[in-house]
């Protein structure tokens, strides 16, 4: 007896997956990736300004968002959130950023951005899921304040004060003109 040749295997000769099998795991790998991805809710802020003002709105959380306006002329900084059935605000909020940030200037220039903080709640005060960043161009001076959120049964007019949470200088302040 003669020893056969050796035969090569080819594409046409082995065994195939078939590519709808590929198709349904390569699917059942990503639903399994994704099930145990964190999830993160969605948020998006929108702001706007001109010279006299800047406002912008917030993530408050529980599917809820607050409008902040900065009065460039004052220096005050006012909010108010809807109320969960969106046909009214029920809370409002206010700073004194100028004071806050010790300004000095006659024509004060100011930022505002929103910004997502996880805070610790304090003494029955559940903050805000956001804050809210104020920059005043002239000194070089940002402050940080948390909103404090207490979501009322009725409508409440006295704000709430909104709770410096830190200050730093960014430059020297800018030699006045």
């Amino acid at each position: 007896m003669e020893p056969t040749a050796p035969q090569t295997i080819s594409a046409s000769s082995a065994r195939k997956i078939p590519s709808a099998l590929w198709l349904i795991a390569g699917t059942l790998v990503g639903l399994g990736i994704a099930a145990m991805w964190p999830h993160r809710p969605l948020t998006a802020a929108t702001s706007d300004r001109n010279e006299k003002f800047g406002m912008c709105t917030v993530f408050m959380g529980e599917n809820l968002e607050a409008v902040f306006v900065l009065d460039f002329l004052t220096g005050r900084l006012t909010g108010a959130c809807l109320g969960k059935q969106g046909n009214q605000f029920v809370a409002f909020f206010e700073a004194n950023v100028a004071a806050d940030l010790k300004i000095q200037s006659a024509k004060p220039q100011y930022a505002m951005v929103p910004g997502l903080a996880t805070i610790r709640a304090s003494a029955g005060n559940q903050p805000a899921a956001s804050v809210i960043y104020v920059s005043e161009l002239t000194s070089g001076k940002v402050g940080c304040y948390g909103i404090p959120f207490r979501l009322p049964n009725a409508k409440t007019l006295t704000p709430l004060k909104l709770a410096p949470i830190d200050f730093y200088t960014f430059r020297d302040a800018v030699p006045a003109e």
